[in-house]
């Protein structure tokens, strides 16, 4: 099964202007995201740039993207350069900041300590990690019509917790959390009947099977039964209330905050 960079190269995600008109959802997510970055910050460094929606708008002179696609590369007007985050071609401690935005819920779980230990090891003085706030993976999730695998239209991997989070970086590093954006939940049996009883799955422009490389997908959305699960939801559901992003930036005591 391909792994989400490959996914990002076989189609179309990234092969897009940064400057193109961003979904209110999503401006509200950057907005934070910049939020946080500390106003004395010199340099930062955004790890999974893509093709620099984020990296084009930190208001920064020194900020640098690095991305394991080349699709989204060829987009960057940045410094940039091709790297897996577990292993960053960056020195230690030399860079102000390092930002990594919707990246760790791609990763397979057996690499998130080692993606966390090379953010923190690069940064000087904080580390940015922002996530899908324990996102309901099924919810954006189609089956194969061709090979019957169920998979992630965007490639996640896991839902993530804070404390999934906090975890993989040191005990002694302060800690500022934030949530952005309210969504409505989706109720778990309603989907979980919704995708497995009746085969109603989301759709995304980009849908591609990982496993067997099919990209003909029907778009169950627009199929009354569909509509009427999202009506039932909504009756359940009336309000937004759930937080779908989670931010957190994790500063270096002091002492590691030494210049090399």
């Amino acid at each position: 099964m391909k792994d989400t960079a490959a996914l990002f190269e076989a189609t179309a995600v990234h092969d897009v202007s940064p400057e193109e008109v961003l979904r209110k959802s999503e401006g509200v997510r950057i907005a934070d995201t910049l939020a946080m970055i500390p106003e004395d910050t010199e340099s930062v460094l955004d790890v999974g740039c893509g093709p620099g929606k984020l990296l084009h708008r930190i208001p920064v002179g020194k900020a640098y993207g690095t991305d394991l696609g080349r699709v989204g590369l060829k987009h960057v007007r940045r410094p940039v350069a091709r790297s897996s985050i577990l292993e960053l071609p960056f020195a230690s401690n030399s860079v102000d900041v390092v930002l990594c935005a919707e990246v760790m819920e791609h990763l397979d779980p057996t690499h998130l300590a080692q993606a966390a230990k090379e953010l923190y090891r690069v940064a000087r003085r904080s580390v940015l990690v922002t996530v899908p706030y324990q996102e309901q993976l099924l919810a954006s999730s189609h089956q194969c019509p061709s090979c019957e695998c169920v998979f992630h239209l965007h490639g996640h991997q896991q839902s993530l917790h804070e404390d999934d989070i906090r975890v993989l970086f040191p005990d002694d590093a302060e800690v500022t959390t934030r949530f952005s954006w309210k969504v409505r939940p989706y109720w778990e049996p309603l989907l979980r009947l919704r995708t497995s009883r009746f085969g109603l799955w989301k759709l995304s422009p980009h849908t591609f099977c990982p496993q067997c490389g099919h990209t003909d997908f029907e778009n169950h959305e627009k199929r009354l039964l569909y509509r009427f699960f999202s009506f039932l939801n909504d009756v359940r559901y009336p309000i937004r209330n759930r937080d779908n992003w989670l931010l957190m930036r994790f500063d270096k005591p002091p002492c590691t905050d030494a210049s090399e």
